[in-house]
This record gives structure tokens, C-alpha cells and sequence, in this order.
């Protein structure tokens, strides 16, 4: 048996435990919640904040006290950036040295090519990410400050909806979510737009600041990809939940019209919602379904599959079917192996996804699609749901059992599928070995 190893992968799953764990016991204190809640509901909260997914079990306006707020709000930035982007940085600003390890784990969290330039791309990234934040925080106040008439309670929650947003949390410190602003113009466009910033990617955000600046000649096939993609996933999600929502009576033309935008973006892995989707036809929620399991760009604050592998395994599909050797894009020439780690990717994913979702439906009697809805929310860390009559989560209403599976299933969609797998069964060592060729009928 081999020996245990501290790999990057197994050190960020920790990382993520110890936080959750922290969290939990400290929105369980009295001081935290208005009412005695269970510990159970506890770590479920505390998880769905730490992996930015945005599931509720307990309502957070008014079953948590502002302290548990403030948690729940540290535990959204320090679970979208990752504690060791924080510590890191601190360590930079200290003038400390950085290990080779803490600069593997950053990498992997991150998605960062390589480690060459990693502390000058924190340094630059971590201050743009707060003035974001900020940047939120002051363009929701006004709108914010008509809804709840105190300017502190608006202020906070404006903090509180630009950090949930631009870290794809879909926590929100209304009852209803953001049900009383599907009218809004200017919050939807506001939180769409803080969205769709968290889920490019850091990376892609820091080649477009080097861009700019003139530091970089041109941009990647990367971040142009990231780009395209979001796009087209935008629009594709615009058209085709648009003629459902048309025959909406209670809602405006202009409603109608915000909603399908605004859910388009927010399926992509942030969670908030401004109609209840359980009114959705099934075909709607089946095409929010395959949004959230797309999600949002690779090394941002979304999950999902992400929007790279599913244009590889696309255009390694197409390749194939034209009887191309080569995965291209864009002029340039995809790696074998990037289109093997997409597919491995995409696999666990579906064959993940589709178990929980099957043993769910027959643990709590439900409905295959209402299931399913409910596990790539959890895996893709959306937090949308069709959710129950009090407004919560479907899972409020679970088993212990279908809570855990839903925490596991947040837990692997934070870390990633892949990362988890590894992470829990180890890597082989490269092996120099050729066996003979097999020949199987496919």
C-alpha cells in the first residue's frame, strides 16, 4: 500500500474541510441564529457559503443574527478566493518568503499556468478583486437604501450582495432572494455584470490589466475563448428560457425580458434568482440544468464543468467526426493531453451528477428532474433551486442522509470533480512502460 502524501490537491480539500468545519461551529453558537437550529443545518449553511454555492436550509435574513451575517459573508470571500490567497498575500505584503508548496497550492486553486509570475499576478489581482467589491457595494446602495429605508441595513446588504455576486454565492439577505427587484434595471444589470466578472477567471481578468497596460502584445487563445464562450452561453441561455417566460402573465414585457437575461448569467454558477423557478416548464429547468453544468470559466470563483472543457470535448467531437487527427481553435493546435483531462472531466462529472441524483430521487421520494436540478446546483456551486413553499432550498426539506449527500456534492464541486478524485484516491507515478496494443470493437 502506498505511503500518504500532503499533494496540493489533498492540502486544498483539507483546507476547505477545516474552514467549513470552523464555520459550522460558529454559526451554530447562539450568537449566530435567532432560534436553535441543528448543527447539521449548521454545516450545511456553513459549507454552501465556504464552496460559494448559495443553498439554503435556514433563512438568512431571518434566522441569522448579524453576526452570523458577518459569518456567513467571510466565509463567501474567504471560500471564493481561497485562505491561501489571503494568507499569501499577507505574507507578501510582509515582505516574507513564499515556499514551492504554497505556490503549488496556489496554482491548482487557481488554475494558473505554471508558477513563474505567480506572486507579481496575487499582488495585482487580490486589490483589484476588493475594488470590485467596493465598486459593487456603493452601485447597489441607492437601489438598496429605497427597498429597506435604513441606510445601514442597506449598506451592509449592498456589501453583502456585491461580495455573493462577484463570488458566485448566491447568498442574499432577503427571504425571497431578489424576487422584489425583477423589475430593476440597474440591479440586474449590476449583479449580472459581477457575475460574469468572478466567473472569467483571475487569470483572464490579469491578462486583460497587462493588455491594457501594454505588457502583453496579444491575448490568449485562452481568455479569448473564455470570452466567446460566455457569449454565447449568455445568449443561448437568453433565447431559449425567453419563450417560456413570455407567457408569464404576472410579469412586465420588460420582466420578462430581465429575467431571462439575468437567469441566463446567474445559472452559470451565482444562484440568485428573481422568479420562483418552479413555475419554469420542465424543458426551462432542464436548460437551467445544463447551464449550471457548464458553469462559469476555469480559475474564477464559479464551478461547474467549465465553459474550456466543454469547448474541448465539443470541438474534439467535431475534430473526430471529420476525420481530423488534430484539436484546433482559434489557429492554434489543443494539447492530447488537455483533450484527455477535458473528457476524464466531463465523465465524472455526468456519471457524479446523475448518481447522486438517481439515489436522492429514491431517498426522498421525488422526482428525477426536481433531483437533479438540486444535485448540479450543488456540484456546478449555483445554489438555485425549485425549492419549497417557505422559499428555501428543495434540500430544507431533505433527510440527514440527502443533506450529507448534498454537502459531499458541494464539497466535490468546490475542489472539482477531478481534484476530488485525485485527492481521495491518490496519482500514480508516471509510468515509462509500453504494454502491447489491445484492439476492441467500439
Amino acid at each position: 500500500m502506498r505511503g500518504f502524501h500532503w499533494t496540493p490537491h489533498r492540502i486544498l480539500l483539507f483546507s476547505y474541510l477545516v474552514i467549513i468545519l470552523i464555520g459550522s461551529l460558529l454559526l451554530y453558537m447562539p450568537f449566530s441564529t435567532t432560534k436553535n437550529v441543528s448543527y447539521l443545518d449548521a454545516l450545511f449553511t456553513a459549507t454552501s457559503a465556504t464552496t460559494v454555492t448559495g443553498l439554503v436550509v435556514l433563512d438568512t435574513e431571518r434566522d441569522f443574527t448579524f453576526i452570523g451575517k458577518l459569518i456567513i459573508l467571510a466565509l463567501i470571500q474567504i471560500g471564493g478566493l481561497g485562505y491561501m490567497t489571503f494568507t499569501t498575500y499577507f505574507l507578501i505584503v510582509l515582505r516574507k518568503r513564499i515556499g514551492l508548496r504554497d505556490r503549488l497550492i496556489l496554482a491548482e486553486s487557481f488554475n494558473y499556468p505554471g508558477m513563474h509570475g505567480l506572486v507579481r499576478f496575487l499582488k495585482r489581482i487580490v486589490p483589484l478583486i476588493l475594488v470590485i467589491e467596493l465598486l459593487g457595494t456603493l452601485a447597489l446602495f441607492p437601489s438598496f437604501l429605497a427597498h429597506v429605508r435604513n441606510p445601514l441595513d442597506a449598506l451592509f446588504s449592498a456589501l453583502f450582495h456585491s461580495v455573493s455576486a462577484f463570488n458566485n454565492a448566491g447568498f442574499s439577505t432577503f427571504s425571497n432572494n431578489l424576487v422584489d427587484f425583477k423589475g430593476d434595471l440597474w440591479v440586474n444589470l449590476v449583479i449580472s455584470l459581477l457575475i460574469i466578472l468572478g466567473g472569467i477567471g483571475f487569470y483572464v481578468m490579469y491578462e486583460i490589466i497587462l493588455y491594457q497596460r501594454g505588457e502583453l502584445k496579444r491575448l490568449s487563445t485562452h481568455t479569448k475563448l473564455v470570452f466567446l464562450s460566455t457569449l454565447i452561453l449568455i445568449a443561448l441561455g437568453f433565447f431559449l428560457l425567453l419563450p417560456d417566460l413570455w407567457y408569464f402573465k404576472n410579469l412586465s414585457t420588460k420582466e420578462k425580458l430581465l429575467a431571462s437575461l439575468f437567469h441566463s448569467v446567474s445559472a452559470r454558477t451565482a444562484g440568485f434568482n428573481t422568479i420562483d423557478l418552479s413555475n419554469l416548464s420542465e424543458a426551462s429547468q432542464f436548460v437551467l440544468v445544463n447551464l449550471m453544468f457548464v458553469g462559469a470559466s476555469p480559475g474564477g470563483t464559479g464551478g461547474g464543468i467549465k465553459t474550456i472543457t466543454a469547448i474541448v470535448v465539443f470541438l474534439a467531437v467535431l475534430s473526430y467526426i471529420r476525420g481530423r487527427s488534430d484539436v484546433s481553435v482559434l489557429g492554434r493546435r489543443l494539447m492530447e493531453t488537455q483533450v484527455h483531462r477535458a473528457m476524464v472531466i466531463l465523465s465524472l462529472a455526468f456519471v457524479y451528477n446523475t448518481s447522486i441524483a438517481i439515489l436522492l430521487a429514491e431517498i426522498e421520494g421525488i422526482r428525477l428532474l426536481p433531483a437533479l436540478f438540486e444535485t448540479v446546483s450543488a456540484f456546478s456551486t449555483v445554489g438555485l433551486s425549485l425549492g419549497n413553499p417557505q422559499g428555501l432550498s428543495l434540500s430544507a426539506d431533505f433527510s440527514a442522509l440527502g443533506k450529507f449527500l448534498i454537502i459531499l456534492t458541494m464539497i466535490a464541486g468546490r475542489v472539482g470533480v477531478l481534484g476530488f478524485m485525485i485527492a481521495l484516491v491518490g496519482k500514480e507515478k508516471p509510468s515509462y512502460v509500453k504494454l502491447p496494443e489491445a484492439r476492441l470493437l467500439i
